[in-house]
């Protein structure tokens, strides 16, 4: 069964099941610690992947000179991205200014965002000492860019230009094989993550009652995500591809990606999805599909950005300020400055971004950003979504423009 299906049947299950279970707290509880196990073994199946398909990627693009081409075509679809989608939310907040909901529920006591972004930026500022490389893998599921230096470093050695490297490099191909084909288990029965994790997502929204008594920001929150992946993504694409492939069957063979990363709200559980797709539904090459992915997930963060520019935009709203124009767009800049260094803090990014580009600012808000926990699976859903159709979309790009993809059957789609 193809996984458009089986993860659009995720979202409709998962739906009826806030909706029955919805005043159920046992229920909300046991299914929030299933989808948090879950999300854990998504993260699980990334790593090794990483260290094995990584590698060969890298070392199979140095060995046909490709690596130049790719590197450029991941570059500059990050950067439009990065650039373009979080002005999309500074024109509708300027349309339509709108104050952050405040309900008796909303945040926590105390700069509890603060404490949380101190602490990632130093765990993640430790981590960059490789001294210890069992200490890079121990730590690669908060903190992937040491981990992918490694591989990297690895995979630029592993070019197999002579008889002795050769034996190695076949070893790690065979290994990386073996990856995907565990990518591939995972892509195909990944709506069982989805499921739980969308149903949690429900679940909390309901209970903590902050969008069900604002539903207007929802709305507008959806509006954002609306015009990045069905106008501005799909815009970027063609002209990036020279209007020569269709974006829209691109996200469609992408559902899993997507909803994998609306319902985790964390980037890394959704690359083996979008590595899968993008070899056996949009005819990329191995190469190209896994450094691609990897690269955008660190990186590629214009989804986030754009979540966590409108949130800046209505906390500031929300506590008394005034907004001119000139005001929105340096905020804004800073804020896409931000996120380009926010896989620091993997499943909060919205948080970790908003935060951070009001303190660079010196925009003291008084620990009313830790608001933002109480609709974080909400914001940070929404916005590794639009990651996700980042990520999905660049992979392709990065394959049209390497000239190595090829036209794969609809039967063979997963």
């Amino acid at each position: 069964m193809k996984t458009w299906f089986t993860y659009i049947a995720a979202l409709f299950f998962a739906a009826a099941t806030a909706f029955l279970f919805a005043d159920y707290e046992i229920v909300a509880n046991t299914i929030a610690y299933i989808s948090g196990y879950l999300i854990n073994i998504a993260t699980l199946v990334t790593l090794p992947v990483l260290v094995f398909s990584f590698t060969t990627a890298i070392a199979s693009l140095r060995k046909d000179k490709m690596g130049g081409n790719a590197a450029s075509s991941i570059i500059i679809w990050t950067l439009l991205t990065g650039i373009i989608l979080p002005f999309i939310a500074t024109g509708l907040f300027y349309l339509y200014p709108t104050a952050f909901p405040v309900t008796s529920s909303a945040g926590s006591s105390g700069d509890m965002a603060g404490y949380y972004v101190n602490y990632s930026l130093y765990s993640n500022l430790n981590a960059l000492n490789m001294a210890n490389p069992f200490n890079v893998m121990a730590t690669a599921s908060t903190v992937l860019l040491p981990l992918l230096i490694l591989c990297w470093i690895f995979g630029a050695f592993l070019n197999p230009t002579s008889d002795q490297i050769r034996p190695a490099y076949a070893v790690m191909n065979s290994f990386s094989e073996v990856m995907h084909k565990i990518a591939r288990f995972y892509t195909q029965f990944g709506y069982i993550i989805c499921y739980f994790a969308l149903s949690d997502l429900f679940l909390s929204t309901y209970i903590e009652k902050t969008l069900i008594a604002v539903p207007s920001y929802l709305i507008k929150l959806l509006i954002i995500a609306s015009a990045a992946i069905f106008v501005a993504l799909p815009l970027l694409f063609s002209i990036c591809t020279r209007f020569r492939r269709n974006p829209y069957k691109a996200l469609y063979l992408s559902l899993s990606s997507l909803l994998m990363g609306l319902s985790s709200g964390n980037i890394i559980s959704v690359i083996p999805a979008n590595i899968t797709s993008g070899r056996l539904s949009l005819g990329e090459q191995k190469r190209h599909a896994v450094a691609s992915s990897y690269f955008f997930a660190l990186f590629a963060k214009g989804g986030s950005a754009a979540i966590s520019t409108y949130l800046s935009l209505t906390l500031i709203t929300a506590m008394g300020g005034v907004l001119d124009l000139s005001t929105m767009v340096i905020i804004t800049l800073t804020v896409i400055a931000v996120s380009f260094i926010s896989s620091a803090s993997f499943g909060m990014e919205s948080i970790f971004i908003t935060y951070l580009a009001l303190k660079l600012l010196k925009i003291d808000l008084y620990g009313a950003e830790s608001a933002l926990l109480s609709i974080l699976m909400v914001t940070n859903g929404i916005g590794t979504m639009l990651d996700a159709a980042i990520m999905a979309l660049g992979s392709k790009v990065t394959a049209v423009r390497s000239k190595t993809e090829i036209e794969i059957p609809y039967k063979d789609y997963v």
